[in-house]
């Protein structure tokens, strides 16, 4: 299992990201096309997701009881549109066929034991199910919502939510948090 973090051609301006030693998948918008390239189950962390060293641990651990299967850690998106944070991953019950963005696909809830889609935030991904989606050719762009929507219709529609790692996405702005700062 390799530890790989994936990290934007260019970050974009103003975005909060990690800069570490863990091994860098360059990607290109948003499009992670270069995961065909490797040849063992990664455990991939986004460019602006922070983890623990101990969770990380217990998530390879985790991959490493159940090899065969997706698994993925809870971590919130901040809308500017809603009022309070979600979690990345959703639950959907396949409708509308054929959709590529569920429209009735909804956040799941804190301990929720699966999603149907998930973001690719912090996630386990086992080789063959990787190979098997290029081999598939889905799609040409390879993203978050391709290969789950691909994964819900041919692998599985449930994929397990590792509660006790709790990753932290950095994409939200410090304005409107109600800190004040004292050094003014």
């Amino acid at each position: 299992m390799r530890l790989i973090r994936s990290w934007p051609f260019s970050v974009p301006p103003g975005r909060a990201h990690v800069d570490d030693s863990i091994e860098r998948l360059v990607i290109d918008n948003y499009g992670y096309q270069p995961l065909n390239r490797i040849d063992d189950d990664v455990l991939l962390l986004e460019w602006d997701i922070a983890v623990e060293r101990g969770e990380l641990r217990t998530f390879a651990r985790l991959a490493r009881e159940t090899p065969d299967s997706v698994i993925v850690a809870p971590y919130r998106l901040y809308y500017p549109e809603l009022p309070q944070p979600v979690w990345a991953h959703r639950k959907w019950d396949g409708n509308p066929p054929g959709a590529n963005h569920p429209e009735g696909a909804r956040h799941v809830l804190s301990g929720d034991p699966f999603c149907n889609l998930f973001g690719l935030g912090m996630i386990y991904l086992p080789r063959k199910i990787v190979r098997a989606f290029f081999e598939a050719r889905y799609s040409t762009h390879v993203g978050d919502v391709e290969f789950s929507m691909w994964h819900y219709r041919n692998v599985s529609q449930r994929v397990p939510i590792a509660w006790n790692v709790r990753p932290v996405h950095l994409n939200y702005k410090i304005e409107g948090t109600e800190w004040q700062s004292t050094n003014s």
